[in-house]
Order: structure tokens, then C-alpha cells, then sequence
């Protein structure tokens, strides 16, 4: 593999190891390679040693989670909500992963059916959640919520969604007839998408969304657990490809997965030059920054929303986002108020422009990588 031959010729400083297993999201998968593959004698002495507690600290993380999940599920069911695990709370009640540990989490996501979304949200509260912020359905709509945080007493937090995603996933975003496809799952009281649904899911996150995992091998990897289901149907997907207004970014997250899916790759040709690969440098450069942890998540997110639109398009949204969605906006009215908004706004910009600028000298544009990668029929 490209990644493992990358890793064994490196000469990196320690600092540079944990920015990268940190924000590629990988640590404890890197971890748990190492521990149950004999892989010792590939990796360097600094990534043992931060793999191997990365991977001993998603352990404990996903047996804790587990025991919410079970408590959450079985209040659920006493009301009536119906709820459905997505992402990682997914991985573990389909029990995908080889591995309790082989992915790190830090929180618990739900789907549930809009008109329930208030019933769940007493459930939640009932159990000691403290409700994040409320819905805003005249907030505006390229950025609308979709979900809402719940965090228990003892930090650890819940995302109650009702759709997918955001508004301006358009179609995509609707949760649709998931709740009739969805299976039995292994915790009471909740069920789990089917595969495709759940890959599906994963994707649009992966091609669509602004986050620090979008483009990484995090990101590949959870597209890789779900292939490994023994009734995933990868025509499902093909389906839905074909049906979508701007497939190429969804073939691109599709094709760099293929490089650690035997199952993927049978359908997909794999991507010359994944992304996770492509973006490396840029993620161990910010990684390593002395800067809050929300603020590198938040460069580390433009790289690779950056990447996507120079070789797809959609420059518009991130104007819009850059102006619209400033993380460190202040809430409160009144003129005081108004004049720190303004001035986080025209900060915040002024920090995405540089990144823009940044993007295009480090990460320089291949024609290769804007090629819509040919499904195998």
C-alpha cells in the first residue's frame, strides 16, 4: 500500500507523527494494525507509542459509548421513539468494526422522525442531557440546523438528528424511508441503517460536509468498515451515484476507499492520488500549530473543502460559508453585540482568504485528480 511504504520511508519529527495520526483521525486503527497485524517493525518508535495509547483510549471510548447507547435505546423504546444509530453509534450497534477500539469517538448520533425530535429531546433531558441550543426554522436555509447536542453530566454528548444533513445537501438530506428499510440492531430499543444506506451516509459526509475528517483516511476507513457487511451491496450505491446532480466528489471518496476495500476496489478504480494523501502536508502543518483546538480543526476543514471545490466547483457556498458561518460568533443583541459580530465576521474571512491563498501554493492542482473516476460495469 502507498500509505504503508510512505510510513516506512519517513523521517519525521514526533510532533509531526501525532498531527498526523491526530487529524487524519486514524490513530487508534494505526494502533490496533499494530497490535493485532504484526506491523511493529513498520512504523516508527513515536507512532507506536501515540498509536497504541490512541487506540487504547477508543476503547474505553466505545465501550462507554456502548453503555449510552443501550441506556438511551431503552428509554426510547418505553415512549415509542423510534431511533436509528448513524456513523460510528452505527459501526458499534451493527458491530461492523473488527475491533471495539479501531475508531475513535467521541460522541453518540441518532436519527429520529421529525415529529418525534421534541419527545426524544425529553428523554434526554429526562436523563440528566443538557440541551444544547434549539432549532431555528427561520434560520437561513443553505446553513439550516439538522440536529441538535445534548451533553450528559459527565461531558460526553448526543447529536439527535432528524435529517441527514444539511439543507443544502438538497434531496440527499431527507432520511426518507430509511425507517422502514432499517434493521434490528445490537443494542435494545434502536435500530441500524442498512448498509448502503449507512455508506451512503458516510459519503455524502465525506464529499459534502465541511469537517476536519472530510478527505481524510479516517473517512476512507469508515467507508471501508461498512463494505466489510456480509449483505452490502455496492449496486445500491451505484444506483444512487447515478441518480445524483454532482456524483464526481462521491466517486472521488468512493475511489480513494477502494485502496483499503478489496470490495470496493472491484467496482471503482482506485484514485491515483487519494486525497488523504494528497492533503497530508497541509493537515501536519496546521496539526502542529500552538492554536486552539477548534481553530486547527477549523484550517484543517478549508484544506480540504478548498481541495473539493477547485477541481469540482461550488466557490459560491464558500463564500457564503465564510461570511455566514463564523465559529467564534457572538450571540446577544443590541450595538455592542452587532459591532464583535461584524468584527469576528471580517476576521474570520480575512483567516479564509489566507488559507485560500495557502491552499493554492501548497496544494497545487492535477489535472489527473479532476478526471471522474470510470465505474467498473
Amino acid at each position: 500500500m502507498p500509505l504503508v511504504d510512505r510510513w516506512a520511508a519517513a523521517d519525521a519529527s514526533e510532533a509531526s507523527w501525532l498531527a498526523a495520526i491526530t487529524w487524519d483521525g486514524v490513530g487508534a486503527a494505526v494502533g490496533w494494525a499494530l497490535d493485532q497485524l504484526d506491523l511493529r517493525h513498520v512504523a516508527p518508535p513515536a507512532l507506536e507509542v501515540h498509536a497504541t495509547d490512541a487506540f487504547d483510549v477508543a476503547r474505553a471510548q466505545s465501550v462507554q459509548l456502548s453503555a449510552d447507547l443501550i441506556r438511551i435505546g431503552t428509554e426510547f423504546e418505553a415512549v415509542g421513539v423510534t431511533a436509528i444509530a448513524l456513523k460510528g453509534s452505527a459501526l458499534l450497534a451493527a458491530n461492523y468494526a473488527p475491533d471495539l477500539g479501531i475508531r475513535w469517538m467521541s460522541d453518540v448520533d441518532l436519527l429520529v422522525g421529525e415529529p418525534h425530535v421534541e419527545q426524544a429531546a425529553w428523554v434526554l433531558e429526562s436523563l440528566e442531557y443538557t440541551r444544547g441550543y434549539s432549532r431555528d426554522p427561520d434560520g437561513p436555509d443553505l446553513f439550516r440546523p439538522y440536529h441538535e447536542t445534548f451533553t450528559s453530566p459527565e461531558g460526553r454528548q448526543v447529536e439527535l438528528h432528524w435529517r441527514l444533513g444539511p439543507a443544502r445537501w438538497g434531496s440527499a438530506a431527507s432520511a426518507g424511508d430509511w425507517f422502514t428499510r432499517a434493521e434490528p440492531a445490537g443494542f435494545p430499543g434502536l435500530l441500524v441503517p442498512t448498509p448502503a444506506d449507512l455508506f451512503w451516509h458516510f459519503l455524502l459526509h465525506d464529499a459534502r460536509n465541511h469537517a476536519w475528517s472530510t478527505g481524510s483516511l479516517r473517512a476512507a476507513l469508515d467507508l471501508a468498515l461498512v463494505a466489510r457487511a456480509p449483505h452490502f451491496e455496492v449496486s445500491d450505491v451505484l444506483r444512487r451515484l447515478q441518480e445524483d446532480p454532482g456524483p464526481e466528489p462521491l466517486v472521488e471518496a468512493i475511489s480513494d476507499a477502494a485502496h483499503l476495500s478489496a470490495a470496493l476496489a472491484g467496482v471503482v478504480e482506485p484514485s491515483q492520488e487519494p486525497r488523504y494523501l494528497r492533503l497530508a502536508s497541509w493537515r501536519d502543518t496546521w496539526g502542529r500549530r500552538a492554536w486552539k483546538t477548534e481553530r486547527v480543526a477549523e484550517a484543517i476543514a478549508w484544506g480540504a473543502t478548498l481541495d473539493r471545490v477547485r477541481r469540482f466547483g461550488g466557490w459560491k457556498n464558500v463564500a457564503d460559508r465564510a461570511l455566514r458561518v463564523v465559529p467564534e460568533a457572538a450571540a446577544g443583541q443590541g450595538l455592542k453585540a452587532t459591532f464583535w459580530r461584524s468584527v469576528l465576521t471580517v476576521r474570520h474571512a480575512a483567516f479564509v482568504g489566507a488559507l485560500t491563498a495557502g491552499h493554492f501554493v501548497a496544494v497545487p492542482e492535477k489535472m489527473e485528480g479532476m478526471r471522474t473516476k470510470r465505474l467498473r460495469r
